[in-house]
């Protein structure tokens, strides 16, 4: 089908100026982008009105215009527009943070072109939040370096029937949207940096041999009794069965949708070294899956407090079941355990205190 024309009047445009003029100079958006987003606005309640006259549309007032993608509430749905003012090929551009920030994604999105000059608006259509995520983990697109996807245009389906079908007799309930916090972890979002995940204090690791441990880790043995085949992994697994590992503790972590809620198991293994030092093994495992997400990163800095911090990085290669770094660190050293997928980061830093 063809994308449906919306004509603008001169009304419309006056109220996306004055829209614009109002909001310049907040954040880092241009006043010809805010101008633009406005438009859609205008132009995109004009048409869902058309067709729905009782239809209930407010703009969304947490992100509206200012921002380099605009909201409208339909009912109990969030429309984020997608606006454009050119579109010269078969894809679109979708910045990350529309489809990972609790803040920003939405249950539809809905591709606009804004011709000015031609004074109408083509509406191209819609992509619901779940396919937008299903197709997000496909083989077939990857991230670019600006931190964007490239949608190809037959995701986005043009019968925008079927998208008031959807506000009518869908529950909002039924497209899962990401959300802010989980388990034990703070999940801080920003609009231009890594989504971070971040342990809310150092562990302290001397405690560890008095059987004290922070909220939050359990027993290793409890992680590897959901594994199944568990005597197939790794050497970290025979090495902890021979003793040569004395004390284990394990958390538990997932990266929301990007892994479908799949969780990963984060391990830390001791054993006492000559002159008070304690070896460290790090492994990272899938929790009831097979395999690791092919790209899934380990990174450890030691004396992370330091000016002469050393990193050590090791990556998820496909059919992955375990990666893990090993080293030792002395009385009154710090580290810091990084474990990342695509532009999240779980974060959890550890300190093994002086004994005096």
């Amino acid at each position: 089908m063809s994308p449906k024309i919306v004509w603008l009047e001169q009304e419309d445009f006056e109220e996306a100026q004055l829209i614009s003029e109002d909001n310049v100079g907040i954040g880092d958006i241009s006043q010809w982008r805010i101008y633009l987003n406005a438009l859609a606005l205008i132009g995109l309640e004009k048409c869902l009105k058309e067709r729905n006259p009782n239809i209930k549309i407010n703009t969304d007032s947490s992100n509206h215009a200012i921002y380099d993608a605009c909201y409208l509430r339909v009912d109990e749905f969030r429309f984020c527009l997608i606006t454009i003012d050119n579109l010269i090929d078969d894809f679109v551009s979708v910045p990350e943070k529309l489809i990972f920030s609790a803040k920003m994604s939405a249950h539809f999105y809905i591709l606009i072109e804004v011709l000015e000059e031609d004074e109408q608006l083509s509406i191209h259509g819609f992509l619901r939040y779940d396919e937008l995520l299903k197709y997000s983990q496909t083989l077939d697109i990857k991230s670019q370096p600006d931190g964007s996807y490239q949608l190809p245009l037959f995701l986005f389906d043009s019968d925008l029937n079927s998208l008031l079908i959807y506000t009518r007799f869908l529950s909002p309930s039924a497209i899962k949207l990401p959300i802010a916090e989980t388990d034990h972890i703070t999940v801080i979002e920003t609009l231009n940096k890594t989504t971070t995940q971040v342990g809310k204090k150092l562990v302290n690791l001397s405690k560890w041999w008095d059987r004290v441990f922070e909220e939050g880790w359990q027993s290793t043995e409890s992680i590897w009794s959901t594994i199944p085949n568990n005597l197939t992994w790794g050497y970290a697994r025979s090495r902890k069965e021979s003793n040569m590992f004395s004390v284990s503790q394990s958390k538990l972590y997932d990266f929301g949708l990007r892994l479908q809620n799949q969780k990963l198991a984060l391990i830390i293994y001791l054993e006492k070294e000559e002159n008070e030092e304690q070896g460290v093994l790090i492994q990272v495992i899938p929790h009831q899956k097979e395999n690791l997400p092919s790209g899934l990163k380990l990174k450890i800095t030691l004396n992370s407090n330091t000016s002469d911090s050393i990193n050590q990085e090791v990556a998820a290669r496909e059919a992955d079941n375990t990666i893990q770094l090993e080293f030792s660190v002395a009385p009154g050293e710090q580290f810091k355990v990084e474990v990342s997928y695509q532009n999240a980061v779980i974060t959890e830093e550890f300190v093994l205190e002086t004994i005096s």
